[in-house]
């Protein structure tokens, strides 16, 4: 009966799609606590870690920090302690702006990569790759060469 109870770390490592490796990273990071270990020295997780370790990808999966991810898991698992929303907002709110200036940073990279293979001898014909000016060109404006 106990065995159902908890789960090998490849068993949470499939219910919660992540790899072996990054529960023991989590582990060694604090963000989940080490598990108790049978008479083998297998690590025996209990079911609840799921949760956790689901949660802890979501927030890994939207570009939280591990320092952000500590400090939600703090927030949201207390121990029979209402959720902080306002704080939790703040976080989420704080990592939105950061993926947004991430989006318009690889916006300006994609316009460039664009303007990179317009510029290429294949597109028009040329005999010569532009290639080298675009990159010295401070604009990466193909059309300055």
């Amino acid at each position: 009966r106990f065995m159902d109870d908890v789960l090998t770390i490849g068993q949470l490592a499939q219910r919660t799609g992540i790899g072996v490796s990054a529960i023991r990273f989590y582990e060694q990071k604090g963000l989940i606590d080490g598990p108790p270990r049978n008479k083998s020295g297998y690590r025996l997780y209990p079911q609840k870690y799921v949760e956790r370790v689901r949660f802890i990808k979501n927030c890994r999966d939207l570009g939280f920090p591990l320092r952000s991810v500590s400090e939600l898991l703090k927030l949201c698992y207390p121990e029979s302690v209402q959720i902080e929303c306002a704080v939790v907002q703040e976080r989420v709110q704080k990592q939105y702006e950061v993926v947004l200036k991430q989006f318009d940073e690889l916006n300006r990279q994609r316009e460039k990569l664009e303007k990179l293979l317009d510029a290429c001898p294949q597109a028009d014909g040329e005999d010569e790759c532009g290639f080298l000016q675009i990159m010295l060109d401070e604009t990466g404006n193909p059309c300055n060469g």
